[in-house]
């Protein structure tokens, strides 16, 4: 069992090498959270238990945060301000972080981007083109990159998670990786814990 972990973890590090990055400048990535945004998950939804706490890097003007755990699969029906979350649009890494109640082991993390139909670009899906997950167990724990995509075109990115214990969960996108229409904003509209 420890070699088959073992080879997944040096096909991930290899993958990191081929596209650029190496896990321990991923791992070390500073990510300055907003207080302000945090957003503490009243019931079990979209597979993240009660009192996990959501934060994110700081906000574009109105938006909120709670948009991406409010568990409505048709969002084409919301107002700009329910659909989704955004970043604020500048040239920081920006970030979504949660801090699970109960710990869990594996499963998937998926994440679906913002979909926008309520200005000159409406129809457009605003994917993120470059972004990292990570996990960790404590607070205290260092970050462990386990997901770094280049060059994405998914409007929905499903990844597993390693059968570790994950008490903390973060994607972010890093400096110049959101769409190419507009590449210093991160725009989801969902995301979600899976088995």
């Amino acid at each position: 069992m420890k070699t088959a972990f073992a080879k997944i973890g040096s096909a991930i590090l290899a993958s990191l090498t081929i596209i650029g990055i190496s896990a321990q400048a991923a791992d070390k990535i500073e990510v300055k959270l907003d207080s302000s945004t945090e957003v503490v998950v009243a019931k079990d939804i979209n597979g993240i238990p009660a009192k996990s706490k959501l934060t994110s890097t700081a906000t574009y003007e109105e938006y909120a945060l709670a948009p991406v755990v409010d568990g409505i699969k048709k969002r084409k029906d919301l107002g700009w301000q329910e659909c989704s979350w955004a970043s604020a649009e500048d040239d920081t890494v920006h970030a979504i972080q949660i801090e699970l109640s109960k710990p869990q082991r594996g499963g998937r993390f998926q994440i679906t981007w913002a979909y926008d139909i309520h200005n000159e670009d409406s129809g457009k899906f605003w994917v993120s083109r470059d972004y990292v997950i990570q996990v960790k167990d404590k607070a205290g724990d260092p970050w462990n990159t386990v997901i770094v995509v280049k060059g994405n075109q998914s409007i929905v990115a499903c990844h597993a998670l390693p059968d570790t214990a994950i008490g903390f969960i973060r994607i972010y996108q890093p400096v110049g990786g959101g769409h190419p229409d507009r590449p210093n904003i991160m725009w989801v509209g969902q995301v979600e814990l899976l088995d």
